[in-house]
């Protein structure tokens, strides 16, 4: 009886051991519990490029990006560029906070009022008014998070997020700029003229708040644009469309860089002119977010893909936003999808990937 005392006690401090371990390195608890962790991506880069010249809005980009950039101290600087060809920082990201995935960047925290200005200046160009408002209010959410910062494991608030570049802003190299945190990953490459939005995480969490006097539903925009669409349908369309009765998870999340998924639900060609009209209101919502310049561009494709772009629901069809939805077309994917139980609508993941061109692969890499 002795023996097992001994050995129960021994058991114990092992599990207590491996507890406070996992407390202290939470990003290993989250990879080996959620797989969390980012992994580096497999993708070879040219060693040179052709870049076209910069137009207008590029230029504007550029400059604003050099603006922010020279406002750092040498400490700052150095914590917020990496070399364009550092694939580990090119996919860190993760819907995850910080603690459970350590970023790489210089810390919203660490900056001063100024240093502040000169970001959102940078933000305000890189992309539209929706998607610097999607950016304010989902800050204001992860500050209503930080009771949930329990020994500093779970690192929840505004102050936790980064921005950081991969190779120097110009107009005759290409370059990244990263900037997200929990819930939000902004990853844009860009070539001359030209820029990558992709892969590109937001949603949410929670998505309802108080802001500025106002009640805010972060995703009220797609989640409605979806819901609308979905209310068009015909019962036979319907029957297309809803592929299962519960939502399922993402499947283009963190570390999918290279996955594919099968389009599924109803495609284009079989929609009324009307209805093809509220499935690019459904893109629309998320490609918003990027500045009116490469909007306007992505759009085009977009329009002339759509009927061969299928619409496909998970989920409750009574409940706005309780709900998996997924939007596929030849050269993108949207993905939303409801994070919480019993057609709750507080928490979720949305994700945009630009399947050719994800993280600017069609310009920068040899593949």
């Amino acid at each position: 009886m002795k023996r097992v005392l001994i050995y129960l006690l021994g058991a114990a401090i092992v599990v207590a051991a491996v507890f406070l371990g996992l407390l202290v390195r939470p990003d290993i608890a989250a990879q080996i519990f959620f797989g969390a962790a980012p992994s580096p991506l497999a993708m070879n880069l040219r060693p040179t490029h052709d870049v076209p010249a910069s137009d207008e809005k590029s230029a504007a980009i550029v400059a604003a990006a050099k603006v922010f950039l020279e406002s750092l101290d040498a400490d700052q600087r150095q914590a917020a560029t990496y070399r364009f060809t550092d694939n580990a920082q090119r996919s860190n990201w993760s819907n995850f906070p910080e603690g459970m995935v350590p970023r790489g960047g210089v810390k919203l925290g660490a900056l001063s009022a100024s240093q502040r200005v000169n970001l959102d200046g940078l933000l305000g160009e890189l992309l539209s008014e929706d998607g610097v408002r999607n950016i304010t209010w989902q800050l204001a959410a992860a500050d209503l998070l930080v009771s949930g910062n329990v020994f500093g494991v779970m690192k929840y608030g505004s102050e936790h997020y980064y921005a950081a570049f991969l190779g120097e802003p110009s107009a005759t190299e290409p370059w990244m700029f990263q900037f997200g945190g929990h819930h939000l990953a902004i990853n844009a490459t860009l070539f001359g003229p030209n820029v990558s939005f992709s892969p590109m995480l937001t949603g949410g969490h929670p998505l309802h708040l108080r802001y500025d006097g106002d009640d805010i539903f972060i995703t009220q925009r797609e989640t409605a644009a979806a819901q609308a669409f979905m209310d068009s349908l015909t019962d036979d369309q319907r029957g297309q469309a809803v592929r299962a009765g519960k939502p399922i998870d993402l499947l283009l999340g963190p570390g999918k860089y290279g996955a594919t998924v099968a389009p599924e639900g109803i495609r284009g060609s079989e929609l009324t002119t009307a209805q093809r009209t509220l499935l690019l209101e459904v893109i629309e919502a998320r490609l918003r977010f990027i500045n009116d310049d490469d909007y306007a561009d992505k759009m085009k494709a977009v329009v002339a893909e759509i009927d061969d772009t299928y619409f496909g629901w998970w989920g409750q069809q009574d409940v706005m936003g309780a709900v998996y939805f997924r939007v596929t077309s030849p050269s993108l994917v949207l993905e939303y999808a409801s994070q919480d139980d019993e057609g709750t609508t507080d928490h979720a993941h949305s994700m945009y990937r630009e399947l050719d061109n994800d993280y600017g692969a069609a310009w920068i890499s040899t593949e």
